[in-house]
């Protein structure tokens, strides 16, 4: 479905490539703001369907407006656009629906843009991962395993690898039928497995559906990954 989109940034390349990605992927740019109050005249005369959020911008920065817009338009998503990955925690804490770092990838957009057509309630989990120094609240639909290695539980796919604080019980309880056990120290994430292979060994290894290396599976959790592989229709 197409949206259209108000363009909040205070630098005219940063809008241009947006816009031009926008369009390539079927939206439509009703606004452009260079500024805060320019962001709230277009939230009353535009009234677009999302707004793609600069943070840092003249006057009223885009996390006081996204807290703001969260009272005044509800009904109006906001994806926060930074340079700074350093802000991912305070977006979240605004309740916008996402978070993209510049430049920003076309994939990456679709993707964000993809979820503001979902319902909040089937919005994937976000959890907390430490990727390099950084802190990122990272969707579940971007993970492919959790691996507990040396005392830490690392998140991995094949876009992203960061350290998780908590441990594999606990997102297992946390996450539900969203993972699965496939051996004593890895969470495989249902949505991510694309089948099963079988090597002369006669082992059997996940594999995913975005060539993330595969990951072995123990005697014990076959039958739980079978019945799953069955349930999904991907079969063996």
């Amino acid at each position: 479905m197409s949206l259209r989109i108000l363009i909040a940034d205070d630098e005219a390349p940063a809008r241009a490539r947006l816009r031009a990605v926008l369009e390539e992927l079927g939206h439509e740019v009703c606004a452009e703001a260079p500024d805060g109050l320019c962001v709230e005249r277009f939230l009353r005369d535009a009234r677009p369907d999302a707004v793609l959020l600069d943070i840092e911008m003249p006057g009223t920065d885009g996390l006081t407006l996204a807290k703001r817009m969260e009272q005044e338009y509800p009904e109006i998503p906001v994806v926060l656009v930074t340079a700074h990955g350093e802000h991912a925690i305070a977006a979240f804490d605004a309740d916008v629906r996402d978070y993209l770092l510049k430049p920003v990838r076309r994939e990456r957009l679709e993707r964000a843009l993809g979820r503001l057509q979902m319902p909040k309630s089937h919005e994937a989990p976000r959890i907390r991962v430490k990727i390099g120094r950084r802190e990122q609240l990272v969707s579940l639909d971007e993970i492919d395993c959790f691996v507990a290695e040396d005392g830490y539980v690392m998140a991995r796919s094949a876009a992203i690898e960061g350290f998780v604080d908590a441990s594999l019980q606990e997102l297992e309880q946390r996450l539900g039928d969203a993972v699965l056990r496939v051996h004593r120290g890895c969470l495989v994430v249902s949505a991510a497995v694309a089948g099963v292979e079988t090597r002369r060994s006669g082992e059997h290894w996940v594999v995913f559906r975005d060539q993330l290396e595969a990951v072995p599976v123990s005697r014990r959790q076959m039958p739980l990954l079978r019945s799953f592989l069955k349930e999904s229709g991907t079969g063996l």
